[in-house]
């Protein structure tokens, strides 16, 4: 049987390793990002890349914490970050312009993988929580 707990904690160890590439190329090679993502837009929005970028950083620090220590509390911290992060992704998909096939790969699949590790995260947690499971 898969230990769910292990599993949280390795998707909160990967996410974590996703948002400090995806952070770091933000805020610290954003003309590359967007060449990557957005081939199509302009140079005056590399400064709301930056700020995504320092918000997956926020993001890496949840997730190692959770990673780290897997309590329910940790695993319902990266759960909520990545179930808001649905919503936004939709409507970002939805209006945002000068997406590359790369981009519109990665905003697409985004709120389905992210609404999918959400509501796992929040059913891990709430399991531990039940059977006093605090690592």
């Amino acid at each position: 049987m898969i230990d769910e707990s292990k599993s949280a904690r390795f998707l909160c160890a990967g996410l974590a390793i996703l948002d400090v590439f995806l952070g770091g190329f933000a805020l610290f090679a954003p003309g590359l990002t967007m060449r990557i993502f957005a081939p199509g837009r302009d140079t005056e929005d590399l400064p709301l890349l930056r700020r995504t970028g320092s918000i997956w950083f926020t993001f890496v620090l949840a997730q190692v914490w959770a990673a780290v220590n897997g309590t329910p509390r940790a695993l319902r911290a990266v759960a909520v970050l990545r179930l808001q992060e649905v919503p936004a992704d939709i409507i970002w998909r939805a209006t945002g312009r000068g997406f590359g096939w790369f981009g519109k790969l990665g905003i697409t699949s985004a709120p389905p993988f992210n609404l999918a590790a959400g509501l796992f995260l929040l059913r891990v947690a709430k399991r531990l929580e039940c059977e006093g499971e605090y690592m």
